[in-house]
């Protein structure tokens, strides 16, 4: 996954809140104050931790806030404000409320991964929708009302029944040329990853048919009736949209097994975060379960061991000297996991996630790098 959207997280100095909070509870009944007995608990202790009220105070509106949705939140508040909050799939894995130099950010990536850009198009007979998912605030939709007419076959006989049902066919041509033309139009300002089309079944064919190659190409077909924005449509392209970032992580592991012991690639801790030191690292895999019941986080042992780091994104060591060998003055420490995933954002790298069934790297935890190292 690429982490750019989190850069603006790290923009402003000064220590984070990051909560994880389960808010299935709705209404006014006794979930819903379930949930804010849970938040007014987490608050408490985060205030006792150091945070400030006007933070604390924006992550509230936003978790028991009366716009509350989802069955999951996770909100990050800095200086009177929750500039990243996200609506998770689910409750959390476990809830968190905490206090630190830098946002807990590695289970909200586990949850609820950013989604590359995509499109969602539900195709009828008469023409469709499509809703143009570019992140996940950025999301456009259009209804095509196709020009062709009529969409229905008529049960007379004879040959006037012949000539309806031409027409009809004509129709479903020329509204699925309508809701191509739309697609490519909403293909062209963010270039999709993939294209997810439910609906019937004869609109579906005549739509990929007249999609160009390099979009076709792209289309992943649900074999259902399903409306644009309906949860269900949601959450099979969810599922596809992660089964292909998972074979594309295979394939980048095929790559980085080739290159380990060649020096384009390093395995083990020690090794992993001496080459983000040097901005090195182009794909950083972790491997393990990192859905386990670990009562802090999910990931290895050393996800909430603690490392060193300093003000730039890529100041991250295993000691205080090895910051300091660097020329790093003003030092800290938080989670290990916290300061890489700042360390991947900071420098442009990518994460991906070992798929369960791989084979688990040493330490779970490696990279592939840039370029050749020599004795890498």
């Amino acid at each position: 996954m690429e982490l750019t959207f989190l850069r603006p997280l790290y923009e402003h100095a000064g220590s984070f809140a990051s909560v994880y909070l389960d808010t299935s509870g709705t209404g006014a009944g006794p979930e819903a104050h379930a949930v804010d007995v849970r938040w007014r608990d987490m608050r408490t202790e985060m205030a006792q931790a150091g945070a400030d009220a006007a933070t604390l105070g924006a992550l509230g509106e936003v978790v028991t806030g009366p716009a509350r949705t989802a069955l999951g939140t996770a909100a990050f508040g800095q200086g009177g404000t929750a500039p990243l909050a996200v609506r998770l799939p689910g409750p959390p894995l476990r809830e968190v409320g905490r206090w630190a130099r830098l946002p807990h950010l590695l289970p909200l990536l586990i949850q609820s991964p950013p989604r590359r850009p995509h499109l969602l198009v539900s195709a009828t007979k008469a023409g469709g929708d499509v809703l143009a998912v570019r992140t996940a605030d950025d999301v456009t939709k259009e209804h095509i009302e196709g020009t062709g007419w009529p969409v229905h076959k008529t049960r007379s006989g004879g040959s006037a029944q012949l000539e309806h049902q031409r027409a009809a066919e004509d129709a479903w041509e020329t509204n699925a040329k309508e809701l191509a033309d739309a697609v490519v139009s909403a293909a062209s300002g963010s270039v999709p990853e993939a294209i997810i089309v439910a609906g019937d079944v004869r609109a579906r064919q005549l739509l990929v048919e007249k999609l160009p190659k390099n979009l076709a190409s792209k289309v992943m077909v649900i074999d259902r009736e399903l409306p644009v924005d309906s949860d269900k449509l949601a959450e099979a392209a969810d599922q596809a949209l992660s089964n292909m970032e998972d074979a594309e992580c295979r394939r980048r592991l095929e790559t980085y097994h080739d290159q380990l012991g060649a020096g384009g690639a390093v395995e083990g801790l020690a090794e992993t975060v001496a080459a983000v030191q040097n901005g090195q690292v182009a794909e950083l895999f972790l491997s393990g379960d990192y859905l386990a019941d670990n009562p802090d986080t999910p990931g290895p042992a050393w996800s909430a061991a603690l490392a060193w780091i300093g003000p730039a994104l890529d100041d991250i060591g295993l000691s205080e000297q090895d910051l300091r060998d660097r020329g790093v003055t003003e030092v800290a420490r938080d989670r290990m996991d916290a300061a890489l995933v700042r360390a991947v954002t900071g420098t442009d790298a990518w994460l991906f996630m070992v798929p369960a069934g791989e084979t688990a790297l040493r330490d779970d935890i490696g990279a592939l790098l840039r370029y050749p190292v020599p004795g890498a």
